[in-house]
């Protein structure tokens, strides 16, 4: 530490520093069984003190880290205007600062923290050091955007549907005479309700994470999926073709196969109107799963291909489908992209071993 600290920028003598060092020996003890980030610094914020929780949660190995500040590390992402209030409250105002940060990896992954900055005065009053509790908030933030999109999806799609059932059904009553036209469309209407309340609750399911993993027959699964999707387009040519045989995969059946049939079925809605394909695909190597879906239909709009695994404007009548199988992809920890053309669009999922 002494080595380190002599390269340090730091106002503070030797001595201070080696009676600080004694003085926060026996804290530092039980600050490496944390499993939060804690730092020590000096006024400057030059790292004098990291437990191993800090290596842990940055990728920086502490060799790296002592004599450093934050900034030159893992810091300095947020706002100018974030920093600017945070040293306002410790240096100045010299009281405990509390936020949010979202700070890099070393090898460049973004992550989230919460920071409990406390300044430590000396008898004068000034600012010696400044000590660092920040745990990582990463999974609460993801938790927290879920909600967010969770409760913008149902204000948005939510809402359309109700309002036009209602003004079938108030029409109906005031004349008094059933009107089938009218009556179908409120059925339809109902019927777009009631699959964006299956979207809802699948993705309540995948958030509070009360599912079990089970092994399934992935190839047969897949076979299954299709017959079902096949028999709601019959006009659409569909193949399944499956490089491998047994295909077993344990993971969440119900979430899986959610993912599977959300993306056969947007296939098969997309394909040429009149002759439409499509063709699945099970391929393996050492290292993954790769399903893939491919329709003949015409290119996805650039506009539009960013928004792709975004939740679909209400407006557009149609459902949560691909917002779904990103936000379980996710949760399970697979791949999902696609590709799209002149000669038609494939979409894939690619599943680690």
């Amino acid at each position: 530490y002494l080595c380190y600290f002599s390269s340090m920028r730091t106002s503070i003598t030797v001595e201070e520093f080696v009676k600080y060092f004694k003085e926060i020996a026996p804290l530092k003890r039980g600050f490496d069984f944390l499993d939060e980030h804690v730092i020590i610094t000096d006024e400057n914020a030059n790292i004098l003190y990291a437990n191993r929780a800090v290596e842990k949660n940055t990728g920086f190995p502490l060799s790296e880290v002592i004599g450093k500040t934050p900034a030159d590390l893992w810091g300095g992402n947020m706002p100018k205007e974030f920093y600017e209030k945070m040293w306002h409250t410790i240096k100045t105002e010299k009281k405990p600062f509390v936020g949010e940060v979202q700070n890099k990896r070393k090898d460049g992954t973004a992550y989230w923290q919460e920071i409990h900055i406390s300044p430590v005065l000396d008898k004068q009053g000034s600012v010696k050091f400044f000590i660092g509790v920040e745990p990582n908030i990463t999974d609460r933030k993801k938790r927290d955007q879920f909600k967010e999109q969770f409760i913008s999806a149902l204000s948005h799609q939510l809402r359309n549907p109700l309002i036009a059932i209602r003004w079938v059904l108030e029409d109906l009553l005031k004349d008094g005479v059933p009107d089938k036209e009218r009556l179908e469309a409120a059925y339809r209407e109902n019927k777009i309700l009631s699959d964006l309340v299956r979207d809802l609750l699948i993705l309540a399911r995948v958030e509070n994470g009360s599912l079990e993993s089970e092994t399934i027959r992935l190839d047969e699964e897949l076979e299954r999926a299709t017959a079902s999707v096949r028999e709601k387009h019959p006009a659409i040519n569909f193949t399944f073709r499956k490089e491998l045989g047994a295909v077993p995969l344990k993971t969440v059946r119900s979430l899986a196969l959610q993912v599977f049939l959300n993306i056969i079925h947007n296939a098969a809605e997309h394909a040429d109107k009149e002759h439409g394909e499509v063709k699945i695909k099970l391929q393996k190597t050492e290292e993954s799963i790769t399903f893939s879906s491919y329709n003949n239909g015409p290119p996805i709009p650039e506009s539009f291909r960013s928004l792709i695994f975004s939740k679909v404007p209400s407006t557009t009548g149609a459902g949560l489908g691909l917002f779904i199988a990103k936000m379980i992809c996710e949760h399970l920890g697979w791949q999902i992209s696609f590709e799209t053309g002149e000669k038609g669009t494939t979409f894939f999922v690619v599943i680690p071993l």
